[in-house]
């Protein structure tokens, strides 16, 4: 039988929410400077802050790589990127030319008088391409990963139905904490080398590091492969699925490790721990999710539809709070969570007002509004792999993909 693996969307969308906590907790760490300012702080939003790091983004690349995997079988190459080109890329042109000004504005005016802050977002939005980015960068990264998985497939049309060896899948599955262990420190032995080589080619400049983001591309590739190749390996997927008290004991310590020794770290052993860190967390993350959110909920299917615009509007919102909140005198606790309250629930409303435009969907959602309901994504789920493995296929001979319905659209939003 086939079955719709909702914990796929609703960790998704899971992801792209917790931007609202980070974000706010962000600007209220004590004794830190952010893009607005809040001149108090506690120490509680910067445990929550750094907690939320580990996971959030390589968990959501994992999923990225996951659903590149999974729609590249149906679609070619070329019509596939074509979509994500639009889905992704109109709302982040959109994104930048009518959001990012207005929160740049905020973030001047929270730390600058009026003419003064005039003044530096000029300047700064003419020689500055982070400026323009911002939270953004995840779209430029997502772009380049997807047009290399398009042209990989175009040069080998064979990968369309390739699947890892039923032997090879059955053994990593067999030596899963080894293999995932393995494979942290693998990931960051690459990014302690990689990143820090990037820094000490004087590369963290305007156009490589701020409007290119190749630093974010060495970064977040390896966690994109992973779930690129955890989609072709079904017995592996059902282990990434499965809760492992080892696994989740090596996040606990890492983490642990991470954010109480990280300030006296070389920045490289430092990525290297916040890479197991952070590999070891998102397995927890996605055992976690297929245990408890493998079902179809009418309100998380909502809050699935509107992550993405959620995304795009909550930072410009809670940047406008955050200069709004400035001289309130609310314990910095209680201002936070109001500010996190009220910037999901703007956040959604205007989702709700885009939904209703086929014109601002097309512009911030990349999709056309009360266009005709599209086949839902569908997939074996990892608990029919470990059952039954790959159905009509001999155990004996190489695995093949099975064909699979598709979500609306054809991506999975970021």
């Amino acid at each position: 039988m086939i079955v719709r693996q909702h914990y796929w969307d609703t960790l998704r969308a899971f992801l792209m929410l917790l931007g609202i906590p980070y974000h706010v907790a962000m600007v209220y760490r004590p004794g830190e400077v952010w893009i607005v300012r809040s001149d108090e702080g506690i120490a509680a939003f910067t445990w929550l802050a750094d907690i939320i790091h580990y996971f959030r983004m390589p968990a959501f690349f994992v999923i990225a790589g996951y659903f590149s995997a999974l729609l590249l079988m149906r679609r070619a190459p070329a019509s596939w990127l074509q979509g994500r080109f639009v889905r992704l890329g109109v709302p982040f042109v959109a994104t930048i030319l009518t959001l990012v000004p207005l929160m740049n504005l905020a973030c001047e005016f929270s730390n600058l008088s009026y003419p003064d802050a005039l003044s530096s977002f000029v300047w700064n939005s003419t020689h500055s391409g982070g400026y323009w980015v911002r939270h953004l960068w995840f779209i430029v990264v997502l772009l380049y990963l997807s047009s290399a998985a398009a042209l990989l497939f175009r040069l080998k049309p064979a990968l369309r139905e390739a699947c890892f060896p039923v032997r090879l899948d059955e053994a990593i599955a067999r030596r899963f904490v080894v293999v995932l262990s393995l494979v942290a420190l693998a990931v960051g032995l690459w990014e302690g080398a990689a990143i820090e080589l990037f820094y000490m080619a004087g590369l963290a400049t305007n156009v490589p590091q701020q409007i290119l983001r190749l630093d974010e591309l060495i970064t977040y590739t390896p966690y994109f492969l992973i779930g690129f190749v955890l989609q072709r390996a079904p017995r592996s997927l059902e282990k990434m699925c499965r809760f492992s008290p080892p696994i989740a004991l090596i996040a606990l310590l890492f983490i642990g490790l991470s954010m109480t020794a990280i300030g006296s770290m070389h920045p490289a052993p430092g990525r290297l721990v916040a890479t197991i860190a952070a590999i070891t967390s998102t397995q927890v993350l996605i055992a976690t999710a297929f245990a408890l959110l493998d079902r179809p909920v009418a309100l998380v299917r909502k809050i699935t539809e509107a992550s993405y615009v959620i995304y795009l509007l909550h930072l410009p919102i809670i940047c406008g709070l955050v200069l709004a909140a400035q001289d309130l005198p609310v314990p910095v606790a209680l201002k936070g969570l109001a500010i996190m309250l009220l910037s999901l629930a703007l956040s959604y409303a205007g989702w709700l007002l885009i939904a209703r435009s086929r014109l601002l969907s097309f512009l911030f959602n990349g999709m056309i509004a009360s266009s005709p309901p599209k086949p839902a994504l569908r997939a074996f789920s990892a608990r029919q792999y470990a059952r039954d493995g790959l159905p009509g296929a001999d155990p004996a001979a190489p695995a093949t993909l099975p064909r699979v319905q598709l979500f609306h659209g054809d991506e999975l939003k970021p």
